[in-house]
């Protein structure tokens, strides 16, 4: 009973940091994405003469 309570926990925990590592990768791509754009917006601005 307690090996499988014991199991249980592990997994649990297992679990739970394979999500928390999904989350912040995503966070991260998202980042990346942002200053993607913002450096692809700066460069289209750039070249049609639009002052910011």
């Amino acid at each position: 009973m307690i090996m499988k309570i014991a199991g249980l926990l592990i997994t649990g925990g297992a679990i739970y940091g394979g999500i928390r590592a999904d989350l912040r990768a995503m966070h991260e791509r998202i980042s990346d994405v942002k200053e993607s754009a913002a450096l692809a917006h700066r460069r289209l601005d750039q070249l049609t003469g639009v002052r910011t």
